[in-house]
């Protein structure tokens, strides 16, 4: 894919239009006319270009890797770090950003000093550390970047801070993985090596010491802990005063609105994310996505459907059919749970789809565990309740090869009460004891939104 005609398809309309005043001649003109015109019927002929033009792919590849420099000039200037922030915190540009930083950083390299270069270094952990989703964090391009760090900043304090980010992001990919379970032990004996908090810590460190902690709870679904810890956390942020500290502080606010609906407080969720979405500094978390997401799983549990139709439409910044494009995962997760709930089961079934083209063979084993409830949902719901119950099996046979049986977990039951509940209506029973107390179960939790999709199940 050429990284012009994506960069242009992706665009948002109001970039768009300030670089309608780009002025640019020659071939490098047409070429961005036709380019602009194909980005916009979202269809790439690199051959039609070259044809009418009568250029050679190198030539044309020439001209629109200068168009796209002339593109982030003319959108950022020289201030190279903020095109570098642009770039990493929009998933459609992951690309662009490794390619962008691998330039900036030969450059960094030749013309810096010591410190502009440790600066430099330090930013872009952050961006793929903070900014990128799971699916497009380079850990080898983030170790090489940690290391160039540590090789000019040599302080314990300087060590302790990226260890702490390392540290999250193999976290993360266990975690993803569905591997953080048999690697808990592991992970935990590096976290307690870490030590306490130094006494000299800055507000950066502080954040990221106590950020690696809680997730690491959570990972292992050690809420109680997590919310310890958080609430340490926010006594010991609040000591710092810095504007880039109260964003720090609200991160962990909204984490702490997530624990509780891990334990199972859902109003109380629900009235802590509402008061800490509305906060104007959301809008420049990196995170501010993820909190979204959970925020809606809070509105389905607690029945607040206008105010997850809210977080969603506030999500479609791109036309339709870009906005398919582009999503998340996770985002497109969040559409098909709205849409089960919402009952507009067509469209639910048309982002389940979408969710596993989205997540081949299954690669994220969480995204394609939701993504089987969810379609097992769908065709419960449209009266196809045989099926529903036929795929039952293969759901639970996955399970159990990742190590998930019915003995090691609560995600089968999902899978046994839809089975049962096929069978027993089918004979015009109730479920059994055991079976209530596995549906009360799926009430708790993170488990709860596929809980109240079971008993809409039931009821219908």
């Amino acid at each position: 894919m050429n990284l012009l005609f994506d960069f242009l398809k992706h665009l948002q309309e109001k970039d768009k239009q300030k670089l309608k005043s780009l002025i640019v001649k020659g071939h490098s003109a047409q070429v961005w006319a036709i380019l602009n015109q194909q980005a916009t019927q979202l269809y790439f002929d690199r051959k039609k270009i070259e044809t009418i033009l009568k250029i050679s792919s190198a030539h044309f590849d020439k001209i629109t890797s200068q168009l796209l420099s002339k593109c982030y000039e003319f959108l950022f200037g020289s201030n190279n770090i903020e095109l570098l922030l642009f770039l990493s915190e929009r998933s459609s540009f992951a690309k662009h950003y490794y390619q962008e930083m691998k330039r900036q950083m030969s450059f960094a390299e030749k013309n810096f000093t010591k410190q502009q270069l440790a600066e430099f270094y330090k930013a872009n952990v952050n961006f793929i550390h903070f900014n990128m989703p799971i699916i497009h964090k380079d850990e080898n391009v983030l170790r090489m970047l940690a290391d160039k760090y540590l090789a000019i900043e040599k302080n314990r304090n300087a060590k302790l801070l990226i260890e702490c980010k390392l540290m999250y992001v193999q976290i993360d990919k266990l975690f993803a993985a569905a591997l953080i379970r048999e690697r808990k032990t592991e992970q935990k004996k590096k976290i307690d090596a870490l030590g306490p908090l130094p006494a000299e810590a800055n507000e950066e460190l502080a954040f990221a010491y106590y950020w690696l902690k809680i997730y690491f709870n959570n990972a292992i679904e050690d809420f109680e802990q997590s919310l310890v810890v958080t609430r340490e956390a926010l006594v010991v942020l609040k000591k710092y005063t810095s504007e880039q500290n109260q964003i720090q502080i609200l991160r962990i606010e909204l984490k702490e609105a997530e624990l509780l609906y891990y334990l199972s407080r859902f109003e109380e969720s629900f009235k802590s994310f509402e008061r800490w979405m509305k906060m104007p500094q959301t809008d420049k978390l990196p995170d501010g996505s993820y909190y979204a997401t959970k925020y809606l799983q809070v509105c389905l549990i607690t029945n607040h459907l206008d105010e997850a139709k809210r977080i969603l439409d506030s999500k479609q910044t791109l036309p339709a059919t870009h906005l398919r494009e582009v999503l998340l995962p996770r985002d497109i997760i969040s559409y098909a749970k709205y849409f089960l709930f919402s009952a507009d089961y067509e469209q639910a079934f048309e982002f389940i789809q979408l969710g596993f083209e989205k997540n081949p063979k299954g690669k994220y084993f969480q995204y394609e565990v939701e993504l089987r409830n969810m379609q097992t949902a769908y065709f419960f719901l449209t009266n196809q309740k045989k099926l529903a119950g036929q795929m039952c099996n293969k759901h639970i046979k996955y399970l159990r090869s990742h190590g998930y049986g019915i003995k090691q977990s609560d995600f089968p039951f999902f899978y046994v009460l839809t089975k049962a509940m096929y069978e027993k209506k089918q004979r015009g029973k109730k479920l059994s004891a055991k079976e209530n107390e596995m549906l009360q179960r799926y009430q708790l939790g993170s488990y709860a939104v596929y809980g109240k999709l079971l008993l809409k199940m039931l009821e219908s």
